[in-house]
């Protein structure tokens, strides 16, 4: 059937049937275009995200680049993704939960980075640095919400629809996260 652009939605093998192939029944812009507006404007800042969650930026990269294939599957198979950069952060999360459940190694190489030569004293240290460091050191729930609210700029709502958690939870992670870092990174300033 022909929506209102006189385009046919008819699904016929894999592909769409009429002219317009990379477009859905509701008019919405070419696959190819979606895709392009995402790795122009969201890739980089999901896998700088992630990189700062995982502790790894070909992790990062990996994640989320599988996400994308993931997303491209998924569109052929069942139904346009209505916003596809939450999707890929969502599923790039997962992905990267996933592959950090089932390998120790990766785990154990992870901690011995994390941690800081003792010969580098803490005033040689670049800031990002000491950031970075200190959000290896939170649980990865609290270093979840602070670089997905703080970083990418998302409300708590949206961390929570994210992480499948409620908002309070994500409020609570935010703030002992917070408490965490301010901790570390000037242990001087005292939190209430």
């Amino acid at each position: 059937q022909p929506n209102a652009g006189g385009v046919s939605t008819e699904r016929r093998g894999r592909g769409v049937s009429g002219t317009m192939a990379g477009v859905d029944g509701d008019g919405r812009r070419a696959t190819s275009e979606r895709y392009a507006d995402f790795y122009a404007f969201d890739y980089a800042p999901l896998v700088a995200a992630l990189a700062l969650i995982t502790g790894d930026a070909d992790t990062a990269r990996d994640a989320v680049d599988e996400a994308v294939a993931r997303s491209l599957v998924y569109e052929r198979r069942k139904r346009p993704i209505e916003s596809l950069g939450a999707w890929v952060r969502t599923v790039s999360l997962n992905v990267a939960r996933s592959r950090f459940r089932r390998s120790a190694v990766e785990r154990a190489a992870r901690a011995r980075l994390e941690k800081l030569p003792e010969a580098v004293m803490a005033d040689e240290v670049p800031a990002a640095v000491d950031v970075a460091r200190a959000l290896a050191t939170l649980p990865r729930r609290q270093r979840e919400v602070v670089v997905l609210h703080y970083l990418c700029d998302l409300s708590v709502d949206v961390v929570a629809a994210t992480l499948g958690v409620t908002a309070g939870t994500v409020k609570t992670s935010l703030h002992r996260a917070r408490q965490a870092l301010a901790s570390i990174l000037d242990p001087e300033v005292v939190t209430p």
